[in-house]
């Protein structure tokens, strides 16, 4: 499901993350992450291979959320303000966003495990800034 925050697509949010072919992109080849799921039988492979050098332009920093245990709500902003949340997702145990961009911010539904991957370097003080 693709959340759209002021005309922006912001967000990718997958329920359940997961797949009955072989190998599923979620995402669209030009996007900066790229996420997909696999559903392979015993003894299958995946051929050993490495990836070639690349120059990538990065502008800005998408974030990859997997909810491993609880309820993670996710707040979308129109704006700076604090009360202007456009849009709240929940997401539980086994979902996955994909954040692309726009102002969001977290709050703990109930007891909450998750892994969060992004791209670094990270450097404080320069990537982030807090609203409120």
């Amino acid at each position: 499901k693709k959340i759209i925050i002021n005309n922006e697509y912001v967000a990718l949010v997958i329920k359940k993350i997961s797949t009955k072919q072989r190998i599923e992109f979620f995402t669209e080849p030009d996007d900066l992450l790229q996420i997909a799921a696999f559903s392979m039988s015993k003894s299958q492979k995946i051929q050993p291979h490495l990836h070639l050098d690349q120059t990538r332009s990065v502008k800005g920093t998408n974030e990859v959320i997997f909810v491993q245990e609880g309820e993670l709500l996710v707040n979308f902003y129109k704006d700076r303000k604090k009360n202007s949340i456009e849009k709240t997702i929940t997401l539980n145990k086994g979902d996955l966003i994909y954040l692309k961009g726009g102002i969001h911010g977290f709050d703990i539904g109930e007891d909450c495990e998750f892994i969060e991957i992004k791209q670094g370097p990270y450097v404080d003080g320069k990537d982030k800034v807090k609203l409120y």
